[in-house]
């Protein structure tokens, strides 16, 4: 989970977590496990199908797209998570990986990121990109007591060579607080 960033201004501006339910569903991504931490403030999302790449059979792009529903009692919402995106990436030659995410629940928040030259033997799985919370994604509207943030993934390869790409898992902070 991300570390080092308010999940709200006080105790008293989380809902009670026996009163919010978070549910993800997923295309594109294979499998998915979603994990809310134990008073709703953050969140993970992990995939066991999100990847792509080039090799001798052709090329593979990644489209995954997830949406999450919050319900919530009346008098909270809460402003778009932030999204980190972590996943593993390799290019030879000239290949081209470009990642990219956006989400949005009240407007649409994007960011990408463009890798080449990554030729190592090294593995393991790095944050690819982040979207702070709130921002253009905006938030729920007061009044509320559900709402929905939509999550897309894309990963495209271009130039020459072999390459992979695999989206392993988001994670991000949920910022509740109360109506006024």
């Amino acid at each position: 989970m991300v570390e080092g960033q308010p999940a709200a201004l006080d105790g008293g501006d989380v809902p009670d977590p026996s009163q919010v339910s978070i549910k993800a569903t997923a295309s594109g991504c294979g499998a998915m496990d979603t994990q809310v931490g134990g008073i709703n403030t953050e969140y993970a999302l992990t995939f066991d199908g999100a990847r792509g790449g080039r090799d001798d059979s052709g090329t593979y792009d990644v489209a995954c797209d997830v949406e999450v529903t919050y319900t919530f009692p009346a008098g909270y919402t809460f402003d778009a998570p932030s999204l980190d995106v972590f996943g593993d990436v390799y290019t030879e030659d000239a290949a081209v990986v470009t990642v990219q995410a956006s989400q949005s629940l009240a407007g649409t928040a994007s960011a990408s990121r463009t890798f080449e030259n990554i030729d190592t033997d090294v593995e393991g799985v790095f944050e690819l990109l982040s979207i702070p919370a709130g921002g253009q994604a905006g938030s729920a509207p007061c009044g509320a007591t559900s709402a929905t943030v939509n999550v897309q993934l894309r990963a495209t390869v271009g130039g020459t060579g072999r390459a992979s790409v695999e989206f392993n898992y988001i994670d991000g902070l949920i910022p509740w607080r109360r109506c006024r």
